[in-house]
């Protein structure tokens, strides 16, 4: 087990490689590590509850966490996933207000922990800290208002095409993409018979082969046909 100085140790080297955090002070980052803690957690453990309190901030130091939008009746909706170096749990800080959504680890994940107060007093200590959650509010906005604009005009093959393409995309296009079909109808806004149905359809067809938990893309011509409802 690492001695408390060996585990701020440990914490200072991950924020200096974070890019949020890149370029501020040294003072501040070792201030802001003798704070804060990683954290470990299993896949399918939850890090809040949509409604829980607002109390610390995240980085995500390993594993892949989904962001969760829960409706009033039992429904979700992943409207972000967040990755090594990424923050999340910062806006219920920054408005003082209770978590808007929940955050599920998607994989077996390692997280720094930032208390609410330690957060807040390194924005006020540092103006640059300052512009960079403005720039990445104003990111996720920009991300999420597209997001929204695939819901609303993208019937149910355009909005499953148009995922499939962005999650090959993230995996360098390799056309190997391992999800679920629960973890596609969250992240579509569909119910899962939909996206069983639409994807039994495009196996048939050759756009693409299933299996447990697992999909290869095999025709992307056809796919971004389908993003842009060019065929049916």
């Amino acid at each position: 087990m690492k001695s408390r100085g060996e585990a701020v140790a440990d914490i200072l080297n991950f924020l200096r490689d974070v890019p949020l955090l890149s370029n501020l002070g040294g003072s501040s980052l070792s201030s802001l590590a003798r704070e804060c803690w990683f954290m470990g957690i299993e896949k399918g453990g939850v890090i809040f509850f949509q409604s829980d309190p607002s109390e610390s901030a995240y980085i995500v130091r390993s594993g892949n966490i989904s962001v969760v939008l829960n409706s009033p009746d039992g429904r979700e909706m992943v409207i972000n996933e967040m990755r090594k170096g990424e923050l999340f749990g910062e806006l219920g800080i920054l408005t003082n207000r209770n978590r808007s959504t929940s955050a599920i680890a998607r994989a077996g994940s390692e997280l720094l922990v930032i208390p609410r107060e330690a957060f807040l007093r390194i924005i006020g200590d540092e103006p640059l800290m300052t512009r960079r959650m403005l720039e990445l509010t104003a990111s996720r906005l920009q991300n999420s208002s597209e997001r929204e604009g695939a819901l609303v005009f993208m019937d149910a093959q355009a909005r499953l095409a148009h995922l499939l393409l962005e999650l090959d995309k993230q995996e360098a296009d390799t056309g190997y993409i391992t999800i679920s079909q629960d973890e596609l109808a969250q992240r579509t806004g569909l119910i899962r018979q939909t996206v069983a149905k639409t994807l039994g359809n495009w196996r048939r067809r050759g756009i693409l082969l299933t299996g447990r938990g697992r999909i290869v893309l095999l025709d992307h011509k056809a796919l971004r046909e389908l993003e842009n409802n060019l065929i049916v």
